[in-house]
């Protein structure tokens, strides 16, 4: 065979029969994937209500999350409550240390006796003044100028005026003490932070021996509220405002959770759209998107959920 007719006819040849063995070669390692469900179902819609508006929902509490702050700037000397206990309005959820306000108090109702003990005396000069002066006039009245003398009659009327004026002064004192043990003994209770509400205590930021800020705090030392029913404030993007329904159906499913589902209540709608915000934590994210929030109701007995956790919400479209 001449190189020219080898080069023509067998080189081609060889070439097509290399190619032809690596595509069978690549076929034959190719695993094939049997096709599968995804381990969590995305959300969708009631079957029966297949036209839906789908939208965001995070859960809260009933009152909103209550953040709990201290009054009065001092050491936590007690934490009597812990996360998920349930409390009454007026129960007691941490104290502070109460040492210092106790003794002032001591001191003010030691000056309230001091006071009184001022009105006795001041009502008792007052009294004898006033006796002599009772006894002064009778005699002047007897003989005018001879047993007592005009300047004699006009002191004792003047002093009896002035004692008369420190018995109104003890009793400023005594109301000034009062007042003062009063604003002492609301000192003392500040330092005892109670339940506004009933409610769940979500969250506990406080230990004994923390000392506890009298301001407000980006996270609060106490987190509660009331847990029955719970809220679910959705977001509705602006886009879907004129088809929303306020009397249409609405469901929401937990994220992960699709195949649960809950019938929500309308609660209230806020009148007024403000720009979504961001769930990311970023400081630096700029969110375009407009909603308006839409607060639904849903029975935690019905399906559990956590505030704070995030709802898929579909609601039915208008007729």
């Amino acid at each position: 065979m001449s190189r020219s007719r080898f080069a023509t006819y067998v080189l081609p040849a060889i070439a097509v029969l290399a190619l032809a063995g690596g595509i069978a070669v690549v076929v034959r390692q190719q695993t094939t994937h049997a096709m599968v469900d995804p381990a969590i179902p995305p959300p969708a819609p009631p079957p029966a209500q297949p036209a839906t508006i789908g939208a965001v929902g995070l859960v809260e509490a009933a009152s909103e999350q209550i953040g709990i702050a201290a009054s009065v700037a001092g050491p936590v000397t007690e934490v009597r409550v812990q996360p998920g206990q349930t409390v009454k309005a007026g129960d007691i959820l941490f104290a502070q240390d109460s040492r210092q306000p106790r003794a002032d108090l001591a001191v003010r109702r030691a000056d309230l006796d001091s006071a009184r003990a001022r009105v006795t005396e001041a009502e008792a000069a007052a009294a004898d003044l006033a006796e002599q002066l009772a006894r002064s006039e009778r005699l002047y009245k007897m003989s005018p100028g001879t047993a007592i003398s005009d300047d004699t009659l006009l002191r004792r009327r003047f002093a009896l005026r002035t004692a008369e004026a420190h018995v109104v002064t003890a009793h400023a004192e005594v109301s000034s003490a009062e007042a003062s043990i009063a604003a002492a003994e609301v000192t003392l209770e500040r330092l005892t932070v109670r339940a506004p509400i009933d409610g769940t205590i979500l969250q506990v930021n406080v230990r004994v021996g923390e000392s506890a800020p009298a301001e407000k705090l980006a996270t609060p030392l106490v987190i509660m509220g009331l847990l029955s029913p719970l809220h679910l404030r959705t977001d509705i993007d602006e886009t879907d405002v004129p088809r929303f329904d306020p009397r249409a159906p609405a469901w929401a499913s937990p994220r992960g959770g699709a195949d649960r589902r809950v019938a929500l209540t309308l609660v209230r709608i806020d009148p007024l759209v403000v720009p979504k915000q961001s769930l990311t934590g970023s400081g630096t994210e700029r969110v375009d998107t407009r909603v308006l929030r839409v607060v639904y109701a849903f029975d935690p007995k019905t399906l559990p959920a956590f505030p704070g956790q995030q709802m898929d919400v579909f609601i039915a479209l208008k007729p």
